[in-house]
């Protein structure tokens, strides 16, 4: 089965990694895979120490892609074609791919990678993004919209440790 949760609001990325720490309770066979990040947020150490494999960009500092000279940019791309290309032929219960709507709207990712993994069959992929997608939207099984109504970010309150990361 197929699940997506997209919008402007919090709590995407902790519903996903919820539903994997949920899974891997039950001992089923998981990987969270990241895009757009570069494995520095708190649920990351977590995830590992289960342990949960986890994927992510290489990358260090605190840049937005979009901020990123072409040489960094197509690092992170190559971080993210070797990520998808790594879990294809591995079998999982459940995969997460974080971000992988934006990274496929910043063209950050090869799409017919992306199309392959989420193609595969006989495990659950959880999709997070901030649009409604079309490739997700016409497919997806589960359909969730986080609409943010309030959020100190728009007071000017800096992302906290522990929370938003």
């Amino acid at each position: 089965m197929l699940h997506y949760y997209y919008g402007n609001g919090k709590g995407k990325t902790s519903a996903a990694i919820g539903a994997c720490v949920r899974a891997a309770g039950q001992n089923m066979h998981c990987i969270v895979v990241q895009f757009l990040k570069n494995g520095t947020s708190g649920e990351i150490a977590f995830l590992r120490a289960y342990p949960i494999p986890v994927l992510c960009c290489s990358f260090t500092g605190t840049k937005f892609f979009r901020d990123m000279t072409l040489s960094e940019q197509q690092a992170v791309i190559a971080d993210h074609n070797r990520n998808l290309q790594e879990i294809l032929n591995e079998q999982y219960d459940l995969i997460v791919l974080d971000e992988l709507t934006d990274a496929l709207d910043r063209h950050a990712v090869d799409p017919a990678l992306a199309e392959q993994i989420l193609s595969k069959t006989g495990c659950e992929i959880i999709v997070t993004g901030h649009k409604a997608h079309p490739l997700l939207m016409n497919r997806a099984d589960y359909i969730t919209e986080f609409r943010c109504i309030a959020h100190p970010f728009r007071e000017g309150q800096p992302a906290r440790e522990g929370i938003e990361f």
